[in-house]
C-alpha cells in the first residue's frame, strides 16, 4: 500500500505522548500501567497456531482489537502506523529482515535507540521503521501472522495521535488504552481473551 507517511508529524505526536518511553512494548506496559491490558490470542492461552482455523482466530482477534480501538479515538479514514524494528551492534541503522520486509515492505527509518549496553563488548541497538496502513490492508495481515508465528518482533500499531498503542506479540497483543474506560469496556467484551495469570500476563 502507497501511502504518504509524515514522519515528523508523527515523531512530534510521540514525544507529546510519550515523552518519557522509547516504542519498546515492554517499557511501555510499565509506563502506562493503568491502561494496559493483555489479551491471548488462541483459546486456552495456546502460544502458536497449528492450522487454517487457528490462524483465523489468530487474525480475527487482532483486527478486532485493533478496530475497537480506532472507534475509541478519531482516525482519518481509518489510517492506522506501524512501527517495525531491526537489530544491530551499532547505532547505524540495520536494514530490516527480509522476511518482515516481504510482509510489511514499505517503512521508513525513524531512529534508533541503544537497548542494551550490559555488556560494552556486545551492545545491542533498536531500529525503529515506520509504515502506513489500514484496518483491511492485506499487508497488515501478513505482518500479525508473521509476528504470530515468532518471524519478528518489536511491532506497535497506533493512530496518527498516539491516544493508544497495540503491540501484538507471539501469543496475543497488548493493549495500551486510551483511557480507563475504554480499557475496561475491552476488558469486559473480551474477557474470554485475558489470561488466565493473575497478573495479566
Amino acid at each position: 500500500m502507497n501511502k504518504s507517511l509524515d514522519v515528523a508529524a508523527i515523531n512530534a505526536a510521540w514525544h507529546s505522548r510519550w515523552p518519557e518511553c522509547a516504542p519498546i512494548g515492554h517499557e511501555l506496559r510499565l509506563t502506562a500501567a493503568q491502561t494496559w491490558v493483555r489479551f491471548h490470542s488462541l483459546p486456552k492461552s495456546k502460544r502458536y497456531a497449528e492450522d487454517q482455523a487457528e490462524y483465523a482466530e489468530v487474525l480475527h482477534r487482532h483486527l478486532t482489537l485493533l478496530s475497537e480501538l480506532s472507534s475509541s479515538t478519531p482516525t482519518a479514514g481509518g489510517d492506522l502506523y506501524v512501527l517495525t524494528a531491526a537489530w544491530s551492534g551499532s547505532a547505524d541503522p540495520a536494514q530490516r529482515d527480509s522476511d518482515l520486509i516481504a510482509a510489511f515492505p514499505e517503512a521508513h527509518y525513524w531512529h534508533s535507540v541503544a537497548t542494551d549496553l550490559s555488556d560494552p563488548d556486545d551492545p545491542v541497538w533498536t531500529h525503529f521503521y515506520l509504515g502506513a496502513t489500514t484496518h483491511d490492508a492485506e499487508e497488515l495481515r501478513s505482518l500479525l501472522l508473521l509476528v504470530a508465528d515468532w518471524g519478528t518482533a518489536g511491532v506497535i500499531v497506533f493512530p496518527a495521535s498516539t491516544d493508544w498503542l497495540y503491540h501484538p506479540y507471539d501469543g496475543g497483543g497488548d493493549v495500551i488504552a486510551p483511557d480507563l474506560s475504554t480499557r475496561d469496556l475491552l476488558r469486559a467484551r473480551h474477557a474470554e481473551w485475558l489470561p488466565r495469570n493473575p497478573m495479566g500476563l
